[in-house]
């Protein structure tokens, strides 16, 4: 879901870098991806100066060409395996993709990787994040609400809600992601739960009128649910926002699990 901010992009042969908001959405999520997994490192590693140190860096940089390589998380949980060698396998995974997720970053700025590759590598490393359950992890919430995040539909730019999920996920929350759905087949699916918040998420002014539209859409035929719009260019948007009858509007994922949660306490409080 949820934000981003422009920042450098490529640089072609003979060119300069230019500033591009493909480019800074993929750094702000880098960004983001290596807060979370501090933060989760955090809570596993009692000893603060093996988390200021960090893993030899030719094994973090194998760990990386592992990460952008096409395929599955397969390669780069075999060397995170062979590293681990009978430690914590999650307090050890939680080190070596912070400090992968930091070179990811650097080699993206370096032109060493590209936009395709550094979106696999964040991919994966979700997912190897997932797989490793941590117990930093919160205990999952009830299920009497779901929480449904979505693209407004005809949006192409869905990486930010993907990550956004999973670091819901990572928090305990039971996320149902909705993407690449047209505006009645969403519509349909809403309308399956008896009880649901719903995180629309947009890529800019560009998505206004389809946001209006799908906004519409739920207020007709799915009364009950609860609507959170987060995305880009919030902040520029909010007086259009705030016209359509939404529930909450989130410029950042901190703002975003605050009013998910606080709409998560009220529905559960409210009689069925």
């Amino acid at each position: 879901m949820f934000n981003s901010t422009p920042i450098l992009l490529r640089r072609g042969p003979g060119d300069h870098r230019h500033v591009l908001a493909a480019g800074a959405a993929q750094m702000h999520l880098l960004a983001g991806l290596a807060h979370e997994v501090v933060r989760r490192l955090a809570y596993q590693e009692r000893d603060p100066a093996r988390i200021r140190q960090g893993p030899p860096a030719h094994q973090v940089e194998r760990l990386c060409e592992a990460l952008i390589a096409t395929g599955d998380t397969a390669d780069a949980e075999e060397i995170l395996a062979e590293i681990a060698r009978g430690e914590s396998f999650e307090t050890l995974c939680l080190q070596y993709l912070s400090a992968a997720t930091r070179m990811l970053g650097d080699w993206w700025l370096e032109d060493r990787a590209s936009f395709a590759q550094v979106t696999t590598a964040t991919g994966k490393i979700f997912e190897i994040l997932r797989k490793a359950d941590t117990p930093a992890t919160a205990a999952a919430r009830p299920t009497d609400v779901t929480v449904v995040f979505a693209s407004v539909p005809g949006e192409q730019h869905t990486l930010g809600v993907r990550m956004a999920a999973d670091l819901f996920r990572g928090d305990g929350w039971e996320i149902a992601l909705k993407l690449g759905y047209t505006q009645d087949e969403l519509i349909a699916e809403i309308r399956k739960l008896k009880r649901c918040i719903v995180g629309l998420s947009i890529g800019g002014r560009h998505s206004l009128e389809a946001l209006g539209d799908v906004v519409t859409a739920l207020h007709t035929h799915c009364p009950e649910a609860v609507i959170v719009v987060s995305g880009q260019d919030i902040e520029e948007l909010r007086p259009h926002l705030a016209a359509m009858g939404l529930d909450g509007i989130a410029g950042e994922l901190q703002e975003a699990k605050t009013t998910i949660s606080a709409l998560w306490d009220r529905e559960m409080t409210r009689p069925k």
